[in-house]
């Protein structure tokens, strides 16, 4: 078996200057990106290498995969989106539509709201005793 390579834990000086790159990333306002190659994310990403947090310095470019995959998420939803409109014109509730589409109700009703689709509700309360 090979050997695995234990990390070292990182001395006080290291965590203070990884801190203070951190904070640099943050005022670059570069938080949310990824795959930055700019110098603060570069040196951010050397230190951690130093400290063992990460095995590989350089900032890899992302497939295109997550891209396919959003754009197939939002055409799939624009399409339920049309199904629940005509469901809900027949006066179905989204407990019904929910059944009828293979979808949840909660789904149904993120859908309703999102795309201002007024779903049918059941009538409660006591019926009358005549």
């Amino acid at each position: 078996m090979s050997k695995v390579k234990k990390r070292i834990r990182p001395t006080k000086e290291q965590a203070q200057e990884l801190n203070r790159r951190l904070d640099a990333v943050v005022e670059a306002g570069h938080t949310s990106n990824l795959y930055c190659d700019c110098d603060v994310c570069q040196a951010l990403a050397e230190q951690a290498k130093l400290m063992g947090y990460r095995t590989d310095v350089t900032i890899k470019r992302p497939s295109d995969k997550w891209d396919r995959r959003k754009r197939e998420y939002e055409r799939r939803r624009q399409n339920d989106a049309v199904k629940m409109a005509s469901l809900a014109g027949q006066g179905l509730t989204s407990a019904e539509i929910g059944g009828k589409m293979h979808r949840s109700k909660s789904y149904i009703n993120k859908l309703a709201k999102e795309f201002e689709i007024t779903l049918a509700t059941k009538k409660r309360g006591r019926k009358l005793c005549h």
